[in-house]
């Protein structure tokens, strides 16, 4: 069991007879962890200043995807400029420009379909937004659920310098890293490890256009 249901589990034994599954209780995290929210934390604060305020290009960042329920990895890539981004995660690529949205696999097996799809990553527990949204949501939950002091501390990642926070949470510490450029560097939590390895500030125009 992943550190995030056992707490969900835990909360829900205390707070509400009978409840076995579920939602931790919050309403939404744009309600309860609002972007731009601060912790009161100065070395969680100092991360996601970061993830709250990512480039808008142009940039490109690899990662390794490790989903550690199934111990399966992934690799992805994410190509940003103004105004367009590019998500690839495992076969699938997320593809957004300032008229379009659509859902593509690399290999072609499935014919694009206009917006997002999110379920077509569900398995890996991440999101299209995990270089920076996403983690920012992931680590303001942490920073309210944490037994303890958060230690900060710099890192290098694929040769770039890096903002980290060390969380104490149920099951372990939760790892959270981020580049001067607001992408993610580094997450490591009970459900995944996502790890970059490799950033420039370049993107390939290509990218952004469908597979054929």
């Amino acid at each position: 069991m992943s550190r995030r249901a056992a707490l969900a589990l835990t909360l829900c034994t205390v707070l509400l007879a009978g409840c076995f599954t579920g939602k931790r209780p919050y309403f939404s995290d744009s309600e309860t962890f609002p972007p731009g929210s601060t912790s009161g934390d100065p070395a969680i604060d100092a991360v996601l200043a970061r993830l709250d305020n990512p480039t808008a290009g142009d940039a490109t960042a690899a990662y390794t995807v490790l989903t550690k329920y199934g111990n399966t990895t992934n690799p992805a890539l994410v190509a940003l400029s103004p105004g367009k981004r590019s998500i690839t995660v495992g076969n699938t690529r997320y593809i957004q420009t300032e008229t379009t949205a659509v859902t593509c696999t690399e290999d072609r097996s499935i014919p694009c379909v206009d917006g997002f799809d999110p379920q077509r990553i569900s398995d890996t527990l991440i999101t299209v937004d995990f270089y920076a949204a996403d983690t920012a949501k992931r680590l303001r939950r942490d920073a309210a659920a944490k037994l303890g002091p958060a230690i900060g501390h710099d890192d290098t990642i694929a040769d770039q310098q890096a903002t980290c926070v060390d969380v104490p949470v149920v099951g372990g510490t939760a790892v959270y890293c981020a580049l001067a450029s607001g992408l993610l560097a580094r997450l490591d939590d009970g459900d995944v490890a996502v790890t970059l390895t490799l950033f420039g500030e370049s993107v390939d125009a290509s990218a952004f256009t469908p597979p054929a």
